[in-house]
């Protein structure tokens, strides 16, 4: 058995999957003695998601050595045929099948036919962190929903006191100001004051998906840098969404 592992993270599962689907038709998955991870990026080469399966976080873990890959729409499905207080088993026993056992209420069993092993050894975006912002999701996903009504875009402005979201589109603009006395907002750490501009098209869909089952969402940059975005999840699954600055003419 190459693979044998046992979650009861659902939601996390499906929320984190769903986000990959944002950036990719298919992921590659790397099975070894410490968990499960996935490493992927967009086709533009904008925005990068890596996720860490610790094997703390399942049940039941037994690994060897492996890769395997999956197309996302797929996979999404069979995940979502789970209620969140469901069981889910995933078994490897050859390298083109992954076998996927749900129980709770009714018991389920999937085969998912593997894909190709493809590239996976993408490097992270250094981050230079001139800011740390940590909020709580239900607030920056309020704030990104209102924005996305005004602009593509979104400038992140860190100051001593207060964060400023803002878009300006066709129609107008928008301004969203998080004092930092308000509690929504949980941290705010400036080494300097900083401004960089983010497209909504890649941040909005991935912040929905894993905020839906995550406890905080740490956003780490400088002016006109890359952004870390680390996501907070119950479990010790650890995620991390990097996206590149909009240049401005």
């Amino acid at each position: 058995m190459l693979l044998d592992v046992i979650t009861t993270n659902v939601s996390e599962w499906k929320s984190i999957v769903n986000a990959i689907g944002n950036i990719s038709e298919e992921a590659m998955f790397i099975c070894n003695s410490d968990g499960i991870t996935f490493r992927g990026i967009d086709p533009t080469h904008v925005s990068l998601l890596d996720v860490t399966f610790p094997k703390e976080s399942f049940e039941k873990f037994e690994c060897e050595t492996t890769f395997f890959g999956l197309r996302i729409a797929d996979f999404k499905n069979v995940l979502n045929a789970a209620d969140n207080n469901d069981v889910i088993q995933f078994q490897i026993e050859q390298q083109d099948n992954l076998k996927i056992l749900i129980s709770g209420s009714i018991e389920m069993t999937y085969s998912l036919r593997l894909i190709e092993k493809t590239e996976v050894n993408t490097p992270l975006p250094k981050i230079d962190r001139k800011s740390k912002i940590s909020i709580s999701p239900n607030a920056l996903t309020r704030i990104i929903s209102n924005i996305e009504k005004i602009s593509e875009n979104m400038t992140i402005t860190t100051l001593e006191d207060k964060v400023e979201f803002y878009g300006i589109g066709d129609i107008g603009d928008a301004k969203i100001d998080l004092k930092k006395s308000d509690e929504s907002l949980h941290e705010l750490d400036i080494i300097e004051d900083t401004t960089a501009v983010y497209s909504l098209e890649y941040m909005a869909d991935v912040i929905r998906s894993i905020g839906r089952s995550c406890k905080n969402i740490n956003m780490e940059f400088s002016s006109k840098s890359p952004i870390n975005i680390g996501f907070e999840m119950p479990s010790k699954t650890m995620v991390g969404f990097y996206l590149a600055p909009r240049v401005q003419d």
